[in-house]
């Protein structure tokens, strides 16, 4: 009996990952599974708010070179995506490319202004107290630092009044780690939609099951012309997304 094709969908932060210093850090069980999805040839997709580079660069850091490129990466919400050695990014207004890097700005001023900051764009946790801003092509993501007081609700009181005005073309998701702003259009079901579409051309996969932390991450399973069930994982308990593949690959009942 030919066994039915399978595929998964996973958030990064908080899913895959435990946290260190403020940042994400792949759990070794959770590598050792996406090794053994991908043996079985079952399509896997990274759904993720953070950017192409980001992870290929660094959440890859502990990932052998096969599997690494084995799995597509849909960063910045879709935004931006990493396929089979290639970078698309998605096609978007002019205008509204200039109304992100406008907003970025004013926000940055602001929130810089108003905290007595100096704006600090990496990869890399700053080790003062700055503003932190992580570098994305499309979308903007301000990261916390509650070990200097700069928690999501400290942000967002200086980011809510700028993008209200944008509202209709923009939207805010905030986490416990990082604020982020991008086109109101654009979601986790967007990029899980764009994942399914390129990871089965020919709709052999059965269903898909889709991991993530929070009810952001849920907007996987309302993408379209997919089955698509939603496992909600406590955040950094990546022992628990581990046991239910492990049950999932073993073809137990959901």
């Amino acid at each position: 009996m030919t066994r039915p094709k399978i595929g998964f969908l996973f958030d990064v932060d908080g899913t895959l990952t435990t946290f260190h210093a403020n940042d994400s850090v792949i759990d070794l069980l959770i590598i050792n599974d996406l090794e053994t999805i991908r043996k079985l040839n079952f399509p896997i997709g990274l759904i993720t708010g953070r950017s192409v580079q980001w992870v290929r660069n660094y959440f890859f850091n502990h990932v052998n070179d096969t599997l690494k490129e084995y799995i597509p990466v849909f960063g910045e919400f879709g935004l931006v995506n990493w396929y089979r050695g290639k970078k698309v990014r998605k096609r978007i207004k002019k205008e509204l490319r200039e109304l992100l890097r406008n907003v970025k700005k004013e926000c940055t001023e602001a929130i810089c202004e108003y905290r007595e900051l100096e704006p600090y764009e990496s990869y890399v946790q700053p080790d003062q107290r700055k503003l932190w801003i992580e570098p994305k092509e499309i979308m903007i993501t301000f990261r916390t630092l509650p070990l200097y007081g700069l928690t999501t609700e400290k942000l967002l009181r200086n980011i809510e009044p700028i993008v209200k005005e944008y509202a209709n073309e923009l939207k805010i998701v905030p986490n416990p780690y990082a604020v982020d702003i991008l086109p109101i259009k654009t979601s986790k079901k967007t990029a899980a939609e764009k994942a399914i579409r390129t990871l089965d051309k020919e709709k052999a996969v059965t269903k898909w099951f889709a991991f993530g932390d929070s009810e952001t991450d849920r907007e996987m399973s309302y993408a379209k012309n997919a089955d698509v069930k939603f496992y909600k994982i406590p955040r950094g308990v990546t022992r628990e997304a581990h046991l239910i593949i492990e049950r999932l690959l073993a073809g137990s009942p959901e």
